[in-house]
Formats: C-alpha cells, structure tokens, sequence
C-alpha cells in the first residue's frame, strides 16, 4: 500500500488546512488577557473576539455545504483558505477592537467555506479504501493535533513575538495549502442545486439575533427600543421557520431527516463543546489574571486536557465503539465530562488540592472520545440522503455550544466575582451534561423497543 505524489500532496494541503483551522477555534483563548491589556478591551469584547471566528463559522457552514456543490468542492477549498489567510494577515495588521473583529469575522467565513469539503476532497482524490482509511486516520490526528498544542502555540508565539504572531504564522501555511491545492487537489462535478437564499439567510440571521442580543445584554437594558426591535425580529424569524418546518415545507434543515437519535448526537455535539471551551476559556483567565502564571506556562497547563483529549479521540474511540458500541461511548464521554467537573467543583469550592486539576482535566480529554462517535451516529440514525445536511447539523450544534459557553462566562464574570462565576458554569456543565445523558439513554430505549416492534409486527403471519 503506497501513496501516489499526487495523493501525498493533497493529503497534505487537507491537513495543514484542517489544522489551522481548528488551531484558530482554541488559540485566541490563550492570549486574552494580553488583548485586554494592549487594546484596552472590556470582558464583553474579548469575548467578541473569541466568538466572532466561531459565529461566522456556525452561521454560515449550512449555506456554504451547499454553495461548495455549485461552485465545486475544490474551488470551495481553495476560496475559503484564501478567506482565511487574508483574515489572519488582517488580524495580525489590528490596532483597534473593530478591526480585529472584522479580521476575525473574515476568518471564520473562510474557515466555513472549507470545512465543509475537506473529507469529501479526502474521499475523491484517495479511492482505494485501505490507503483511504489511512488518510482519513491521518488527517484525524493533524485536526487532533491542532487542538491539542493551541494553547501551547498560543503561549509560545505570544512570549516569543508578542500575540500578533499567532496570525501572522498562518500566512506561510496557508500559502502552501493553495499551492498544493491547485497543483494536485482533484475536484469534484459541481452539482446544479438550489441554494435556497431566503431560507439560509433566515437561518443565519436567526443564530445573529439570538446571540447578539443574549451577549449585549447590557446595551439591551441602555436601550429598550434595541431590545425590542431585536426581540420582535428573533421571534417573527423563529415563529414564521418554525411553522414553516412543522408544515415540511423547509429545504435546508427538514423535519423528516430528524430521528430521536440524531438530535441525541446533535446534544452531546453541542454538550461537549460547551463544557470543554468553556472551562478552557475561564480556567485560562483564572491561570492568567489570578494566578500571574505566564500564557506559555498556561498552554502547558492544558496540555493534560488538550492532549488526552487527542489521543483518546484518534486511538480509544474506535475500540471503545468496537467493544461498547455508539450509545454506551457516548454515554462514558458524557460520565467523564461530569465527573471532570465534579472534581473541578471541588477545587474550586471546598479544596485546592493542586493535583484535583490535571485529575480533572484528564478526565475531560476522555471525553473527547465522543468526537468521531457523533458523527458516525447521526450518520446511522438517519437516511442517506440527509446525510451532508446532518455532518453540517452536528457541526452547527458543536460550534452553538463553543458560542454559548464563552458568552455565558463572559456574562458572569461582568456580574460576580470570577471563582463564583466558576463555580456556577461547573454546575452548568454538570446540569447539562447530566439532561444530554439521560436523554440519549431515553432515545436508545426507545428505538429498540421500535426496532422489536417492527420486527415482531413483520414477523406476524397475515391472516
């Protein structure tokens, strides 16, 4: 089994760009009390800056999964790390808070434009199934790799050159995944579907609204009116898809594509992101701000995290899947997260016993075993037809929770003192992980007792 040139160079421009972009999802969190210092930003806007990459990339990868069909997949690929690279080069150039987060905001656009035909591209240019298990095993662990060390790089850029640095590395890389891309990449046969503008702009503007007028919670109360105006549009959005999904009368997200299972997988999706970005980003203040430790010495910190996090999601979750099976892996990743954070409610609240910590965070890196298993779930869960729609969903879902949980944060720490807001989001990961379980267990449940039932009522002689 030997890997042609060609192969070797596309695999290569796929992972660097799968790697920076996943670098970049978790990098920012690293350097945010220096951003605070130098540009002089408040709680809110540092978290601006954190969710911005993340809100573009969630809001738009439904429309972009489609446009990548129209346009093909490889002229998908090429724009969107070309998106990407001109917003890194533009957040490494920022002087003010705006122009960071534009610059940001331009990352992300290309970061969803990307994602979303970076294993397609894998599948059609590695066609023999051993080389591609190979590739697909490959480009798994550069992703993992990617959010493994980013705090790590982070703090080291951010000590070596100061946090321009940890954008402006971007640019050499992603100059090389153009190269490669163009030179080796195959495309595949653009597909002339519609792209359903109206429904993926209220789409986009729905996920806005809800998180623009959830963060700028204090603008609301300044300004009535803006509430007002903000909440109206969010509920004449929500109400009017809302009605128009249950009348199967949607394209890009349908009501017949959802089973009880795959809407399981979408909730731990958004479970795990919620609960291992959010303590990420606090703990990373905490280090920083409480703790004067410097942002290398807090990238080391998180390596048991990061780390285990990898390694177990690229080696322990097939043989757990293989042994156990999907719900049951599911179900331990959500067990790790909330004993994770039980522990870390501990040493917070009643003992600061220093080994709680890495304990900790070892457990929360097992839990991102639930990782690869998700996908694969929704894709068992629902029909094959759905299933580019249903990849896009568990990617929405994920993203949605990274948002929420620095928002929440972000709001707490303008409210109450920061070791209380800590104490607070442990119990909300806790909570959340804890209904994401019992539901998950319900649906299990529940599609056996239907899969027997349907059985038994084909095995019945007719009269």
């Amino acid at each position: 089994m030997k890997f042609t040139r060609q192969e070797i160079i596309s695999l290569v421009s796929i992972c660097i760009g799968s790697f920076l972009i996943i670098l970049d999802t978790n990098i920012v969190n690293i350097i945010i009390p220096p951003l605070r210092q130098q540009l002089d930003l408040t709680i809110s806007q540092t978290s601006w800056i954190v969710n911005s990459y993340v809100l573009a990339f969630a809001s738009l990868i439904l429309f972009f999964a489609r446009l990548s069909k129209r346009i093909g997949a490889k002229s998908a690929f090429i724009a969107g790390i070309s998106i990407f690279m001109v917003g890194s080069l533009f957040c490494g150039l920022s002087v003010t808070y705006n122009n960071l987060l534009i610059s940001r905001i331009l990352q992300g656009i290309g970061a969803a434009l990307f994602a979303p035909v970076a294993t397609t591209l894998l599948s059609s240019t590695v066609i023999e199934p051993r080389k591609r298990t190979l590739a697909f095993g490959i480009w798994s662990g550069t992703s993992g790799i990617g959010f493994a060390f980013s705090p790590m790089i982070g703090g080291f850029f951010n000590e070596l050159w100061g946090w321009r640095s940890i954008f402006f590395i971007n640019i050499p890389f992603t100059l090389i995944v153009i190269v490669t891309a163009f030179t080796a990449i195959k495309d595949i046969k653009k597909e002339d579907i519609s792209m359903f503008i109206k429904e993926q702009m209220t789409v986009v503007l729905l996920i806005f609204t809800f998180v623009y007028i959830t963060h700028e919670y204090k603008m609301m109360i300044q300004f009535p009116f803006l509430f007002m105006t903000g909440f109206l549009i969010l509920l004449f959005l929500g109400r009017n898809y809302g009605k128009r999904f249950k009348q199967d009368l949607t394209h890009v997200v349908q009501r017949q594509m959802f089973s009880r299972l795959n809407i399981s997988s979408l909730i731990n999706g958004f479970t795990y992101n919620f609960s291992i970005y959010g303590i990420i980003y606090f703990i990373s203040i905490y280090y920083q701000e409480n703790l004067h430790l410097s942002s290398l010495e807090t990238g080391i910190k998180f390596l048991p995290l990061t780390l285990s996090a990898m390694l177990l999601s690229s080696f322990l979750s097939p043989i757990l899947v293989n042994k156990f099976g999907e719900t049951l892996t599911q179900q331990l990743c959500l067990f790790a997260i909330i004993s994770g954070s039980i522990i870390l409610f501990v040493y917070f609240s009643i003992t600061k016993v220093p080994p709680l910590i890495p304990a900790s965070f070892i457990l929360l890196g097992f839990s991102g075993a639930i990782a690869p298993v998700l996908m694969n779930a929704a894709f068992l869960a629902t029909d094959e037809m759905y299933h580019n729609e249903i990849s896009s969903l568990v990617n929405l879902a994920r993203q949605m929770g990274s948002i929420l949980s620095v928002m929440i944060v972000s709001i707490m720490l303008d409210l109450l003192p920061k070791e209380i807001v800590i104490q607070y989001f442990i119990l909300c990961t806790i909570i959340i992980s804890a209904l994401a379980y019992i539901y998950l267990s319900w649906a299990n449940t529940f599609s056996i007792k239907s899969f027997r039932y349907s059985n038994k009522k084909d095995s019945t002689p007719h009269q």
